[in-house]
């Protein structure tokens, strides 16, 4: 705002400092950045109509002198360019036309989706007739919105919000509703993985496996048919834990090569123009071999938010030496063991580790390390029958 409405810097010379600071504030005069340069000279800084009044006062009293040290702002630029038509008509043509680009969309910004891409939204919004470089007043947000919902079923809310040439797209998805078990579809409970049976609790079915036994991976747990009176078929549920073994190997070179950045570095800057791109650069793709290339995309605003249809890119070339770190065999196999426990948790969910041994075996200079572990875990996996697997079940008993 100080650029736009001007300022002066104003020498005031009087026999006191403080007789200053009075005057200006005496007569409503707002001032800044009060300095004494001198035994009787003070530096201020005020607005264009502040100065006007300062000197009408220094006339006027002869109490003290007011001189212009620094004149800045545009009201100055274009004074001094008031005879220049051709470049006065060039900026009221630049600011008609950043003005006019105001009125079109130069940035879509999605926010809210966590499982629905950002891609398929703008596909649907571009679809519905809002992409880049489209009109804003040709925007109506409560049809698009609408639309759009029956387009992308998983979302429950979306809006469109404006702000100068950036529109930014707040949607919410959907909770999914949790599974629901329908009692009257027959279900049997198998065993996931191999094991020994250590505990069971069923909840609906007919057990047709005991504690202790073992069982392998398929093999049915809980019967859905119920041999009691004339029997009753039924969506068997239980949950069992039995204990389990796993064996897991990972590997590892104990030479391994790494980069390391030498502070070399080269940038080249590209604009994108309304949707082209405009590259200040002859030769494409990496200056050399040996570099990493970190593009960065910085959209050109102005004051208040309102985007343009102008986009700086910059390419900085990151130059790197490869380093071989060579790892001792314990290091190597530290390292190994705990990756081999973090699958082994992964894979065995909620169940709990008992007992676990570790080999390891060098070989051409690759590590390799096996993991043998005893588990408890849950077992139990559901299944839904078929008609024929149902009567199955039934003829059997």
């Amino acid at each position: 705002m100080d650029l736009l409405s001007g300022s002066v810097r104003v020498e005031l010379t009087c026999r006191y400092a403080e007789r200053a600071a009075n005057i200006c504030a005496g007569n409503r005069v707002d001032f800044r950045d009060m300095k004494r340069t001198g035994e009787n000279t003070t530096e201020l800084t005020v607005s264009i109509p502040g100065y006007v009044k300062l000197r009408r006062l220094a006339r006027e009293t002869g109490s003290f002198e007011a001189r212009a040290v620094r004149r800045r702002g545009a009201p100055f630029v274009l004074w001094r360019l008031r005879r220049r038509y051709a470049l006065l008509a060039g900026l009221l043509v630049c600011a008609a036309l950043l003005g006019l680009s105001t009125l079109f969309v130069w940035q879509i910004e999605v926010t809210g989706n966590e499982t629905v891409p950002t891609t398929q939204i703008l596909a649907a919004l571009k679809e519905e007739g809002v992409d880049i470089g489209t009109c804003i007043l040709n925007i109506k947000n409560k049809w698009i919105s609408n639309d759009i919902l029956l387009r992308i079923p998983e979302l429950s809310f979306i809006t469109l919000n404006t702000y100068g040439s950036r529109i930014r797209v707040v949607v919410r998805e959907k909770t999914p509703r949790p599974a629901l078990v329908d009692p009257d579809v027959p279900a049997a409970v198998e065993a996931r993985t191999a094991g020994i049976i250590v505990r069971m609790e069923v909840e609906e079915g007919w057990t047709v496996r005991t504690v202790g036994e073992t069982v392998d991976a398929g093999d049915t747990l809980v019967s859905p048919w119920t041999p009691l009176g004339r029997g009753r078929m039924s969506h068997a549920r239980a949950r069992v834990w039995a204990r389990t073994w796993h064996e897991l190997s990972l590997q590892m070179p104990l030479e391994t090569v790494r980069k390391t950045y030498t502070g070399e570095e080269k940038t080249r800057t590209a604009v994108i123009l309304g949707g082209k791109r405009i590259n200040f650069y002859i030769s494409g793709g990496n200056p050399q071999a040996n570099c990493d290339k970190i593009v960065s995309y910085t959209p050109v605003t102005l004051p208040g938010g309102a985007v343009l249809p102008l986009t700086v890119i910059r390419e900085r070339f990151e130059t790197y030496e490869t380093v071989t770190d060579t790892l001792s065999e314990a290091e190597a196999e530290a390292i190994l063991r705990a990756r081999l426990l973090a699958v082994l948790e992964e894979r065995i969910g909620e169940g709990s580790v008992t007992s676990a041994e570790f080999t390891s075996h060098l070989e051409g200079g690759v590590l390799t390390v096996t993991l043998n572990a005893e588990c408890v875990e849950e077992i139990a996996s559901e299944r839904l029958l078929t008609d024929e697997e149902a009567e199955s079940y039934k003829t059997a008993s």
